[in-house]
């Protein structure tokens, strides 16, 4: 999808667009001086319509994120706290799930099918996805869905050219890659419940939309 066709869709200037698909909040190719638009991306992101307000930075996302999870973030100071827990009271984080797409730049890539299990066991990564949904008590079975992985930017780099990892329209690997210091907040293999859920919300599947609206709707 070109440019001016994601701005259409989307309500957007074709100048904003770029500046999503250079920040990975959209995926895409890029080709010279041009975006060429992940087709499934745009549509995920019409189908949340506009955010209600500015979009969290990728360490206040995260805050939230962790902070509805009934995790506190080390290092937050009392009073962001203080604010995030008033955005949780007055609002789901399904209402609020467009502003908070900075908390991680995703990567829509392309492995051998070998290689996929092996994906999963590196260190450094923290599982998500569809195929973690059970792990973390959501209601969706999907094991045939991509790799879905949480690293931080020399784990991605390192991914990258250990599995010759390519761009790729029909992805079997989506890096989400994490802010710096942000990994530290995260202990455990898998992601956070609300974590996967967000990511289950990119879905177009009908059933993983589901589940991640009955996780996040809840207060």
């Amino acid at each position: 999808m070109s440019t001016a066709e994601a701005a259409k869709l989307l309500g957007l200037t074709a100048g904003r667009v770029r500046q999503l698909a250079a920040s990975g909040a959209i995926g895409s190719r890029r080709i010279g001086s041009r975006y060429l638009m992940r087709r499934d991306d745009v549509e995920a992101r019409a189908d949340t319509g506009a955010a209600s307000g500015r979009r969290f930075s990728p360490r206040r996302a995260w805050a939230l994120v962790l902070l509805a999870d009934g995790a506190t973030p080390a290092g937050l100071d009392p009073v962001t706290r203080s604010k995030l827990r008033a955005v949780l009271r007055d609002r789901s984080l399904w209402a609020i799930r467009a502003r908070l797409v900075s908390r991680a730049q995703r990567r829509d890539l392309r492995a051998h099918s070998s290689d996929l299990d092996r994906l999963e066991s590196e260190d450094g990564v923290r599982l998500t996805g569809a195929r973690h949904a059970p792990d973390v008590g959501l209601g969706l079975v999907a094991s045939d869905a991509p790799v879905e992985l949480y690293v931080d930017g020399p784990t991605a780099d390192r991914l990258v050219a250990r599995y010759s990892l390519r761009p790729s329209e029909r992805p079997n690997v989506r890096l989400r890659v994490l802010p710096e210091g942000v990994g530290a907040w995260m202990p455990g293999r898998v992601a956070p419940r609300l974590a996967v859920a967000l990511d289950l919300a990119e879905d177009r599947d009908p059933r993983a939309q589901a589940a991640a609206r009955e996780a996040l709707e809840q207060r």
